[in-house]
């Protein structure tokens, strides 16, 4: 199947892709891993594009991977969750849902790009920016996770409850995984770096970001010279 048939099948019938065509898994995993490295990498450059130079690079080979991440993490969690619920899933139907999902998902974000590039371009403040970059994330990531969901089998006992745990594990994995995978961004003032050490969780340095970007600071005090700060005036005897 060409890339550009298997793009429109994905935007407008993804079922089509499970269903409908009985493909193997075999067969369309390539050309979904090449939607998802394309579409990501594409939406990196535009990350990227906020502090600029290598870090285009960079945030262009780590996006796709953050898409990628809940397929290797949490697909055996999600199939234990549907077996538990009476709900038999081959490993090959759950892949191929979710790499249709982040397909998707990755498309989505890809179309956001060109907005999220304008926004960069009139030097947005850090924080500011971190949210723009998550709600984006936030956007396309839910679009894959509900993609997925439909994509599942219905039936069985508890099924809203088993899609909803299956999401929200499926979720954690990908924001907790973009954020091991960080920076993306990149403050002003700090130095560019393909990974940074590991601290915290993505759930409260979002939540620091969003405080940050509403004037309160609280959350980043361990930033020894904040973006916001004044440049410190010389000592009366070094001028």
């Amino acid at each position: 199947m060409a890339l550009l048939q298997l793009t429109v099948r994905v935007l407008r019938s993804p079922a089509s892709l499970l269903d409908g065509d009985g493909v193997p898994l075999a067969k369309l995993a390539p050309g979904l891993l090449a939607l998802v490295v394309l579409a990501g990498g594409l939406f990196g450059l535009v990350i990227g594009s906020y502090r600029g130079g290598i870090q285009h690079v960079f945030a262009a080979i780590k996006l796709p991977g953050v898409l990628l991440l809940p397929l290797l993490v949490a697909l055996p969690a999600v199939r234990a969750l549907y077996l538990a619920a009476g709900m038999p899933l081959g490993y090959d139907r759950l892949a191929l849902a979710a790499l249709i999902g982040v397909a998707r998902a990755s498309l989505l974000a890809a179309a956001m790009g060109p907005a999220l590039w304008l926004m960069y371009s009139v030097h947005l403040d850090y924080h500011v920016a971190v949210m723009c970059l998550c709600g984006a994330l936030v956007l396309a990531g839910a679009t894959g996770l509900i993609t997925i969901g439909q994509l599942l089998p219905g039936g069985g006992r508890l099924r809203a409850v088993t899609h909803l745990a299956a999401l929200g594990v499926a979720g954690v994995v990908f924001a907790q995984g973009g954020w091991l995978l960080r920076p993306f961004l990149v403050r002003p003032r700090a130095e560019v770096t393909f990974v940074r050490p590991i601290e915290a969780d993505v759930f409260s340095s979002v939540g620091a970001a969003w405080r940050s970007s509403r004037g309160d600071y609280r959350g980043w005090e361990a930033q020894s010279v904040p973006m916001w700060a004044p440049e410190a005036e010389p000592a009366e005897g070094s001028r």
